[in-house]
């Protein structure tokens, strides 16, 4: 049976620290939240961390479509470059476009 869009996926968290897992839902009682709303938050918020720090040591994916972009245009170019202006024929295709 398949599941509806916006029905929820379980996750297990297996805690073997019974500290740790006391901790977890007295802070969870403290904020008046679910303990599995806690721990979704703090998965989330590291998660956002880690993508910050991806992309700060140079992980960014505009960073690398853009070198492959140059790598490309280097190779197949050669450095010539076309005789007719980008922004001309994008006009002429928009026109193009618009006239059907």
């Amino acid at each position: 049976m398949p599941k509806k869009k916006n029905s929820p996926v379980r996750l297990n968290i297996y805690v073997h620290d019974p500290g740790i897992r006391r901790q977890i839902k007295a802070v969870a009682a403290q904020k008046d939240i679910s303990v599995s709303e806690y721990c979704l938050r703090a998965i989330t918020e590291h998660l956002i961390k880690e993508r910050v720090m991806t992309r700060e040591e140079g992980g960014s994916h505009l960073k690398t479509a853009a070198e492959k972009a140059y790598r490309f245009q280097t190779e197949t170019f050669r450095g010539r470059s076309f005789a007719v202006s980008s922004a001309d024929l994008i006009r002429e295709a928009r026109e193009d476009r618009n006239t059907f």
